[in-house]
Formats: structure tokens, sequence, C-alpha cells
């Protein structure tokens, strides 16, 4: 009886001391700054274009000398003409793209997005090619800056 006694008082204490074990998170992990909302409405427009699949919109949300990386820091490519090289095409030729977010976290200006993506390639609604990625935005100024990639 005195180790159950025990170990219930141990199983109290963490309860009391964790905030895991709280119903609601702390207003501090609520509470996000305004540069924190303005770099998350950068990359939800990002989402809403690239699923409108309105290339000016898309484009319109990276600065001119964006850079493209493959995690840890292999250059893909820098500036947006590549851009427009590599996303106007499947812009174009693709019948449907949709991403979506499944988990974000914000720190300043560099949001990190756990994301999904489908495309359909031959009609409508037959999605044909599903993908999920880690991708981390830089922004500055509104735009976005720097983009890795995780895979």
């Amino acid at each position: 009886m005195r180790y159950f006694f025990l170990f219930a008082l141990c199983i109290c204490s963490v309860a009391i001391a964790n905030p895991a074990f709280e119903d609601k998170a702390s207003e501090y992990n609520l509470q996000k700054t305004e540069q924190e909302k303005a770099a998350e409405a950068v990359i939800d427009k990002l989402i809403r274009a690239y699923n409108n699949q309105n290339i000016r919109q898309f484009l319109a949300l990276y600065a001119e000398d964006v850079e493209f990386y493959m995690y840890p820091q292999t250059l893909m490519f820098k500036g947006k003409k590549p851009l427009i090289k590599r996303y106007g095409l499947m812009f174009e030729k693709m019948h449907c793209m949709k991403s979506t977010s499944i988990k974000r976290i914000t720190n300043g200006n560099i949001v990190i997005d756990h994301e999904t993506s489908e495309i359909c390639t031959k009609a409508d609604g037959v999605i044909d090619k599903r993908s999920e990625f880690v991708t981390s935005y830089q922004i500055e100024d509104g735009k976005i800056q720097k983009v890795v990639f995780f895979r």
C-alpha cells in the first residue's frame, strides 16, 4: 500500500508540473507575433495561387533573387527565371494541382510546412501523383527569399 501511495503521488506531481496534461495550451503558445502572422499569410497566398494554378499570383510572392535549396545546402536554382521555367510549364500542363499544409511551424520570418501535393496529368479529378514533403520558407519584406525542400 505504501508503494501504491508513492506511485500515485509521483503521477500526480508529474501531471501537475507537466503542461502536456493541461486541457488547453498556454497563452504563450497560442500567441503569434505580427511577423509570424505576416509570414504565414504569404505562404497561405502561395498555396491558394498554386491550387488555383495562377502563375502570376504565385510568382508575385517570390523575391527576384529567390534561392531554392535541397536540404541541407544544395542550391537547386536562384532567381525568378529558373522558377518560371520550373513551374510555368507545370501550371500550364496540369489539369489540377492541389497543395495542403497539414502541419505548420512558424518562428519569426520562417515558415516550415509539412505538405501534401496532388496533381492530375491526364484529366481533371483523376489524381495520378501524390507527394508528401517538408518545405521551409524564409520571408523577407513580404516576399519568399529562400526555400528549402526536405526529402
